[in-house]
């Protein structure tokens, strides 16, 4: 990443103007700490997107865009309040079915990996957001991710590297400006999925059928038309960042064992000391300080976001006789901050050790507690931080736990019986980045003992056969439930 060549160059808080624009990168966890944190009431604004349509600043519809203000405050303190009303044995169950589930598909057809892994966690979301378990909302969900990713991403779009294209009159003919019927299509496909999904659970409620979700405890709730609007766009962005956001790290474990087979071997032998014949569960996260410090090392190791979520500044600051122009965009440059090598010594590699002994910087005790993802950087900083830590923790630990359990990861042989190689970094360019496709192969574990089962074999009474065979609701093309609304594309 350039900006973190320029941060050896010009130190670890720079300036650097962008099409115009100006913007600051910080590499320095004391700066980030500093600004963001200490005077977070002025670093928490949120930069103008040209390639989404409305301006997201204000729209109320994507949380992590909005700008910082009571709307925002009083939505994500909604969010906040509607995930913990979960019984957290829900989302426990859910997570064990999921891993399950995806172990059965790996095992079957790796080469399908990365679907898989964004299929696993956005069918979990997708049951906490609506209680809908079917593979074709799980499937749309991602949909929805990865269109808006491409938006919001400086690479995705082309309105985001020339905004004033933004600027067309409405009367330029259609074909003339593309980017613009694209953004109209997402926009309303994403509407009538988020309200299409709203309905079918409403219609469930009605039907005194069960339904224990995010959704269901809106609308059993009283409600206004804005709040219905804000709260229904808030369910469908839990699901989306739910999906994308845990799916990053569990492919780019795939990645890890790969490189560092060594530490697939320790993960592995604690998992069989802790659990023996029966699969990880979320209880036994205490117990397992190895598999935390592969997950903590996997969010240093690979960020999910490797260049942090910009900040605007609200007004005119001076930080230690630098000046800072209201209305810079800041980034807290994650990449760089997870490539101290004072703080991660030999920062490159793949060394989860740095949290579990004492001789690193890193360490920390109870061994209980620490290693753990939450409160850490990669979730952002002060009041922009996420809020679905403790969602994020029990799914990743869940699954990544499961695949150590039940299967080898191991490098695929060519023709020759070589080792194919991997790709040190290969990963997409948005927001979020998950590493390109590669090869590996999958072994089955059994336990000790001539007569002991394949694990594998054993997480099939969990698994969503459903999911596994491809087959749920779908009728026509179209999920079950999904009400389109016709809506003019102008």
């Amino acid at each position: 990443m350039k900006m973190v060549d320029w941060s050896k160059d010009y130190g670890t808080i720079f300036q650097v103007n962008l099409n115009g624009d100006n913007t600051v990168w910080i590499t320095s966890h004391e700066i980030c700490e500093e600004l963001f944190v200490k005077r977070g009431a002025i670093y928490s604004e949120r930069p103008f997107l040209a390639a989404i349509g409305d301006d997201c600043r204000f729209s109320n519809r994507y949380i992590p865009l909005i700008t910082y203000s009571e709307d925002m405050k009083r939505i994500k303190n909604w969010m906040k309040n509607t995930m913990s009303s979960m019984p957290p044995d829900r989302l426990k169950a859910l997570s064990q079915k999921g891993a399950a589930t995806f172990v059965t598909r790996l095992v079957a057809e790796p080469h399908l990996f990365k679907q898989f892994c964004e299929e696993c966690t956005a069918q979990i979301s997708g049951q906490m957001a609506w209680n809908d378990p079917r593979l074709s909302t799980a499937k749309e969900t991602i949909m929805r991710a990865n269109q808006l990713l491409r938006r919001i991403s400086a690479d995705g779009d082309i309105q985001n590297k020339l905004p004033f294209l933004r600027k067309f009159p409405d009367w330029v003919p259609d074909f003339l400006q593309p980017w613009k019927v694209e953004e109209r299509v997402r926009f309303l496909r994403e509407r009538n999925f988020w309200f299409g999904q709203k309905e079918a659970v409403r219609k469930s409620l009605q039907s005194e059928k069960p339904n224990s979700s995010w959704m269901s405890r809106h609308l059993t709730m009283p409600t206004t038309p804005d709040l219905d609007e804000d709260n229904t766009y808030s369910v469908g962005m839990l699901a989306l960042i739910g999906s994308i956001l845990t799916s990053s790290p569990i492919q780019s474990f795939f990645h890890a064992m790969i490189v560092s087979p060594e530490w697939q071997r320790k993960g592995q032998e604690e998992v069989d000391r802790v659990c023996g014949e029966r699969p990880p569960s979320y209880e036994d996260i205490q117990n397992m300080p190895v598999v935390r410090a592969i997950v903590r090392e996997i969010f240093r190791w690979r960020s999910p976001a490797p260049a942090g979520v910009p900040h605007v500044l609200a007004q005119d600051d001076i930080y230690e006789g630098y000046y800072i122009p209201k209305g810079t965009t800041c980034f807290a440059l994650e990449w760089g901050l997870c490539r101290d090598s004072v703080l991660y010594p030999d920062p490159e590699n793949f060394r989860p050790e740095r949290w579990l002994s004492p001789e690193f910087p890193t360490y920390r005790e109870p061994l209980t507690h620490w290693p753990s993802i939450k409160s850490q950087h990669g979730f952002g900083w002060g009041r922009r931080a996420c809020i679905g830590q403790d969602y994020v923790e029990m799914v990743l630990f869940t699954v990544i736990a499961t695949i150590l359990w039940s299967v080898d990861i191991r490098k695929k042989k060519n023709e020759k019986g070589e080792d194919i190689e991997v790709p040190w970094y290969d990963y997409t360019a948005y927001v979020i980045v998950r590493p390109e496709w590669f090869a590996f192969d999958v072994v089955e574990r059994r336990g000790e003992g001539a007569d002991a089962p394949i694990r594998a074999e054993l997480l099939k009474g969990n698994a969503d056969m459903e999911m596994v065979s491809g087959e749920d609701g779908v009728v026509n093309g179209k999920p079950v439930g999904y009400e389109k609304r016709e809506i003019s594309l102008k």
